[in-house]
């Protein structure tokens, strides 16, 4: 069946405290709605420094949403290793495992923001030796014996429910992290269609004698979706939502950064309708598109991006859940 999933950044242009407030628990209230109407994942990522009140903590974040509701699932897409301590993230993961039955999945990415690195004490350059020591030490600690950890043995509890360890997958698109993916024997996700990149892991893996899991964007790329009865009476009313965080977001990708994510270049609200990664379809054109794709496809909806006034967002939720979930079902139940 069709993949249905929420993202929310929490993002504003202007993040007055009683405004985010609003947004955050809009967006708690948004999930436990879709747990009962057949949503199957929130999206949550990580920045910092960012101005906008951009999300900084996604396990936190994430565990608030899973123990508010009893089936959804969270995905971190992505977490940005480095700037975790290894520790704490190994126990904070281990908890919200047992709290949540196993319901979270994380990405581990190095992150593309130097900034973000000074704001936290770490070295932007040795990044990719501290996602190595990260994942090393998430493994070892996850089996729940002693291990050796800067000069100490150690060793945490609780240990996560789900064996061997919580779903984790290394994120990037660059090849030097489909061979860190193999050489912990974890899965790689690819923000990007990057078919050649996922031949790569998967020769990778053939080499190692370990079965490749790839998850990685889709070739038509589906970008962020908005459902709406009008589409252009909604790109001329609410356009500008989108934009501002078309423009904001894209601004930070790196020269070489390999992201469906991403819109670089957008100047109007022309231009950001016109790359497809941020989408406003009625509930049928969405259904038909998804029918199209077959039962492996998925939709990312983005209610609350840029700032959008949350009557609206509830009105997208509401389309979603009313009239795409059950239309949807009806017809690949049928087919």
């Amino acid at each position: 069946m069709s993949s249905i999933r929420l993202r929310f950044t929490f993002a504003l242009p202007d993040p007055d405290p009683s405004r985010q407030s609003k947004v955050f628990r809009a967006a708690l209230e948004m999930a436990r709605w879709g747990d009962d109407k057949g949503v199957d994942l929130v999206s949550l990522d990580e920045h910092h420094a960012s101005g906008f009140g951009w999300s900084c903590n996604p396990i936190l974040e994430g565990g608030m949403i899973l123990a508010a509701t009893s089936r959804i699932r969270v995905g971190v897409a992505a977490a940005l290793g480095p700037l975790w301590h290894p520790i704490r993230l190994a126990e904070d993961l281990a908890v919200v495992d047992q709290m949540s039955g196993g319901r979270m999945t994380v990405t581990l990415g190095l992150g593309y923001r130097p900034i973000e690195y000074a704001a936290m004490g770490k070295d932007y350059t040795r990044r990719g030796r501290l996602m190595d020591e990260l994942l090393d030490t998430l493994l070892k600690a996850w089996t729940g014996e002693p291990f050796e950890y800067n000069g100490a043995t150690v060793a945490i509890t609780p240990r996560p429910l789900t064996r061997p360890h919580p779903m984790i997958l290394v994120g990037g698109s660059a090849k030097a992290t489909a061979r860190r993916a193999v050489r912990f024997r974890l899965p790689l996700q690819i923000p990007e269609y990057l078919p050649e990149l996922k031949a790569y892991y998967e020769e990778l893996c053939r080499e190692e004698g370990i079965e490749p899991v790839v998850d990685m964007v889709g070739e038509h790329r589906p970008g962020m979706v908005i459902l709406h009865e009008d589409p252009d009476k909604a790109w001329a009313e609410l356009g500008e939502h989108l934009m501002w965080e078309a423009v904001e977001y894209g601004a930070w990708a790196a020269a070489d950064m390999r992201s469906v994510m991403h819109v670089r270049g957008v100047t109007t609200i022309e231009d950001v309708r016109a790359s497809g990664r941020y989408r406003v379809l009625t509930p049928d054109q969405l259904v038909d598109e998804l029918i199209a794709r077959g039962p492996a496809s998925s939709v990312t909806l983005h209610p609350l991006v840029g700032g959008m006034p949350i009557d609206e967002a509830w009105k997208c939720v509401h389309l979603l859940t009313d009239q795409v979930v059950p239309k949807l079902r009806e017809r690949q139940a049928r087919s």
